[in-house]
């Protein structure tokens, strides 16, 4: 039992380690797009659809690594894996995974997710908001007699 109750106080840690991971992943699916990150070839869409996402995911990828803005950048950024799915991969067919649209339900849900859990303890977010920070009523001992 006493494992299980560890794990449960490393939740909303492990919630900043996801945040950051996820953030970094998409800011690199930005940079692809950008700049040709990792050998890849440039987009050159500037005023399409694959065009605005480079820029959403590069500064949304960042936003998210740092913790800032985490709801709205969530919310943003899963409303561009929807319409992602429906323009590009479900045309293809109606299985995620037969049409190669698996990976943008899965981010999809991810940031709808992150839109309700937040951002997690390390993060800009909670420094600004002072959530991290103990009041003194979280301080005083409660039930114990001396």
């Amino acid at each position: 039992m006493s494992l299980l109750k560890n794990a449960y106080n490393w939740r909303p840690y492990l919630l900043s380690l996801l945040r950051i991971g996820v953030g970094l992943v998409f800011f690199q699916h930005g940079a692809e797009k950008l700049w040709g990150f990792a050998g890849a070839r440039t987009v050159g869409m500037h005023f399409t659809l694959i065009g605005l996402a480079g820029p959403l995911e590069v500064g949304g990828g960042l936003l998210l690594v740092l913790g800032l803005f985490t709801r709205t950048v969530s919310f943003i950024l899963c409303g561009e894996m929807a319409v992602a799915y429906f323009t590009l991969w479900a045309p293809r067919g109606f299985f995620p995974i037969n049409n190669g649209g698996e990976e943008a339900v899965i981010n999809c849900f991810l940031f709808l997710w992150l839109v309700t859990a937040g951002p997690g303890p390390w993060s800009l977010d909670d420094l600004f908001h002072g959530n991290s920070k103990k009041t003194k009523a979280d301080l005083k001992p409660t039930g114990t007699r001396i």
